[in-house]
């Protein structure tokens, strides 16, 4: 169990490499829980909304910096008939630094 302290990394499951494709996001890492590689896809035509900001399953207290310095990247998108939110942290830096807000343009952008 990790501890809850601001130098942290904020709570995640996966630790990987998101690539942009001009059809799909893709991402392959590892899973932090049990060790295992994993790759997943997430189509264009399937996002249904991004948001920038906490919401009620991903709230300040998780992000170790009380939300002071960074909002949370969340993708909901349709997948095998269920709704799905994926929460994404890029380039996080130690101290509470993440580029989020310029990622969530990109996919704005990506996404019109």
């Amino acid at each position: 169990m990790e501890a809850h302290t601001s130098l942290l990394k904020p709570l995640h499951r996966y630790e990987g490499q998101m690539n942009v494709l001009p059809d799909k996001l893709t991402f392959s890492g590892k899973d932090k829980r049990t060790g295992d590689e994993t790759f997943f896809a997430i189509k264009k035509y399937q996002i249904e909304e991004l948001y920038l900001g906490f919401d009620e399953s991903y709230n300040a207290m998780e992000s170790r910096g009380l939300g002071l310095v960074w909002l949370p990247l969340r993708v909901t998108f349709m997948q095998n008939g269920k709704k799905e939110k994926l929460y994404i942290i890029t380039n996080y830096k130690f101290f509470g630094w993440a580029n989020n807000k310029d990622y969530f343009e990109y996919l704005k952008e990506w996404l019109s």
